[in-house]
């Protein structure tokens, strides 16, 4: 059986907002940018125009009328990897997920923070359908409301979350292939299945595996 996902790739230097979602800049979807527990600023992953978005795919986990910006935390010099992954693991929930090595913003407010630290160059993306074979393990970024292949320990979170899509590093502009840790490393964005107001916490989650 195959599955049909909405690959997303990456055009540096080319801001082209249009298509509802967007790769690093020094601008995002928040009040107060977000800070992980040793006072370091996140680093802006990417963010989304959901209205926008869905004028082009059509994803079940867009709520409409909702804006969405994920951050991490990076370092161009020192291991990070650890604070960033989510495997199903409590203490990782709570250290990292809870305890704010990454974070995401969903809100109706179309407000926008400036960083206060380095930034990711904005990239803009354009889409194409790909067919994923049941067995294959993909290794780009791509829009999917479907768990894929090589995520694993999240079966707990699906009562409450829905996915919306995977993020590869090795897929971000020079010289942030390492964004999430390793170049073959997986992010992974989810949104809360609920109706609650888009500002409750974690509304959002975001994490990092590897194979």
């Amino acid at each position: 059986m195959m599955n049909q996902v909405t690959k997303m790739t990456f055009e540096p230097n080319h801001a082209n907002k249009e298509s509802g979602i967007w790769i690093g800049g020094d601008k995002a979807y928040v009040q107060e940018w977000p800070l992980n527990p040793e006072g370091d600023p996140l680093i802006h992953l990417f963010s989304i125009d959901c209205n926008q978005l869905a004028k082009h795919i059509h994803t079940a986990t867009l709520p409409a009328d909702t804006l969405i910006s994920v951050f991490s935390t990076y370092s161009a010099t020192d291991y990070f990897l650890d604070q960033v992954t989510y495997t199903g693991d409590e203490l990782e929930w709570n250290e990292n997920i809870v305890g704010g090595c990454t974070f995401v913003s969903v809100t109706t407010s179309p407000y926008m923070s400036h960083s206060p630290g380095a930034c990711i160059p904005s990239c803009g993306v354009a889409f194409s359908e790909v067919e994923l074979d049941e067995q294959e393990f993909p290794a780009f970024s791509f829009l999917t409301s479907s768990p894929p292949n090589g995520i694993h320990g999240i079966t707990h979170l699906l009562d409450q979350y829905g996915i919306v899509c995977q993020i590869y590093s090795g897929d971000f502009p020079a010289p942030y292939q390492d964004i999430l840790g390793l170049t073959d490393a997986n992010g992974y964005l989810f949104l809360r299945n609920d109706k609650e107001a888009p500002e409750a916490p974690l509304a959002g989650i975001f994490f990092v595996q590897t194979a």
